[in-house]
């Protein structure tokens, strides 16, 4: 889970436009652990960034090893975001070109880092170079479809809405140029009105910020955890659930919920006047359309919308950490020999199989967090084991997300890993087991 908040930053001079003054396009995304992960180019230089309503500014943050990219007029700042550790250094860049689908702009100011804390690509498990957020949102009307993932990217001075009965149009907020919406939240049998960051660029249900003057506190029933990742390094807290949310007039019962602990928000400024954050969990059961310039947010329920909301019911961490060599063994090699005078026999058929040995390289993932009392702490998973196999299967023949996937499948679901430490390949069973 990634949630960056960027502060004493200012707002991008560029602005979006769609090319030959169309009034729309369509932009195919992947969706990786419910974040949207769109392609873009960037002073020339194909890249992919994931598309977050929850930052200002346009971050890159890593390039592949062989790619290089020209920036302009670099000056130094600091960023600050959740988590414990110093402002991270970065440069400040004015004057880029950049190129998302049919719409552009040549003069966007992004800030550069490649410290290692922003890392999205091991914990996505795909290449992803950056976050942009309202530097884009600003400039249009972006329509999500989660399950077909495309985004229709509308014109903003030309876009009408079209009747919708199914559909809730909600106002927006804005504060540091980011969207807040208000939302019943049904807490320890409490109902109360908060005021939520909407976050698409966090792979959470709800963040809920503790505060008792506003009658906000941990249920009685909870576990400590790992949180996710922020700019400032990780976030650790407790997981828990609320009864509801109310968006208007659709209603989410039971949704997962995390608490961050104090210590690692106390510093930030938006945090006295906001309750916390709506995350991609809940977005992805919708059809949803920002609108920043009319300040409204438009919500279309899904087939996703009454899916049951759950933890992961093993108890690990798991993220992308570089690549292996494979040794794979290709029996294609078949071929068929016309056999005309040989003591076969006339017109016999001699079939030669050869077999041949390819060496691929393909995704290696470690374990990175293990939560205390959970099934995999139980039989001794620690971090910083290597992912050899799932259930017999070559752990690098699934996505990251198919493994998470695999992880919080079912409750009772035996699991069996084989995991490398040191010099040692060690085979592990267990049963996943719903914590809450």
């Amino acid at each position: 889970m990634i949630f960056l908040m960027l502060h004493h930053i200012a707002s991008s001079q560029g602005n979006f436009r769609i090319e030959d003054d169309k009034s729309k396009f369509e932009l195919p995304f992947q969706l990786v652990s419910d974040l949207v992960i769109i392609p873009l180019e960037l002073n020339g230089v194909k890249l992919s960034f994931l598309l977050d309503t929850g930052v200002d500014s346009t971050i890159l943050f890593s390039l592949d090893k062989e790619d290089s990219i020209d920036v302009k007029d670099a000056s130094i700042i600091y960023l600050r975001g959740i988590g414990e550790e110093e402002p991270i250094r970065a440069l400040k860049s004015t004057g880029n070109s950049i190129k998302i689908g049919n719409s552009f702009s040549n003069d966007l100011s992004i800030y550069i880092s490649f410290d290692n804390s922003m890392n999205l690509s091991s914990r996505l498990g795909i290449p992803v170079n950056g976050i942009i957020g309202n530097d884009f949102f600003k400039d249009f009307v972006l329509d999500f479809n989660y399950l077909k993932k495309k985004l229709i990217v509308y014109n903003k001075d030309r876009y009408s809405s079209k009747k919708c009965n199914r559909c809730e149009v909600l106002p927006l907020t804005f504060s540091n140029n980011k969207p807040y919406i208000e939302a019943i939240s049904k807490i320890n049998g409490k109902e109360l009105k908060l005021n939520f960051l909407i976050d698409s660029g966090s792979g959470d249900a709800i963040w809920v910020f503790e505060e008792k003057s506003a009658g906000v506190s941990l249920p009685e029933v909870h576990f400590d955890d790992f949180l996710g990742y922020g700019m400032s390094g990780s976030v650790y807290g407790a997981r828990s659930r609320v009864e509801s949310i109310k968006l208007g007039k659709f209603v989410l019962n039971d949704v997962t919920a995390s608490f961050p602990d104090k210590t690692y928000i106390d510093g930030l400024k938006t945090y006295d006047t906001k309750n916390g954050s709506i995350g991609a969990k809940i977005l992805r059961r919708s059809q949803v359309i920002f609108d920043y310039s009319r300040k409204s947010v438009s919500l279309r329920p899904n087939r996703l919308y009454l899916e049951p909301f759950e933890y992961d019911m093993s108890g690990i961490v798991i993220a992308h950490d570089g690549q292996m060599i494979v040794k794979e063994l290709d029996h294609s090699s078949t071929n068929g020999i016309n056999n005309l005078n040989t003591t076969e026999g006339a017109g016999s058929v001699i079939y030669e199989s050869t077999t041949s040995v390819k060496f691929k390289l393909q995704p290696l993932y470690k374990i990175v967090e293990v939560r205390p009392e959970s099934p995999a702490e139980k039989v001794g998973l620690q971090k910083g084991d290597i992912l050899l196999e799932i259930n017999n299967k070559p752990a690098y023949r699934f996505s990251l997300s198919g493994l998470q996937r695999i992880l919080s499948s079912k409750d009772g679901k035996r699991i069996k890993l084989k995991i490398e430490r040191g010099l040692d390949k060690i085979t592990i069973d267990f049963r996943l087991k719903k914590i809450l």
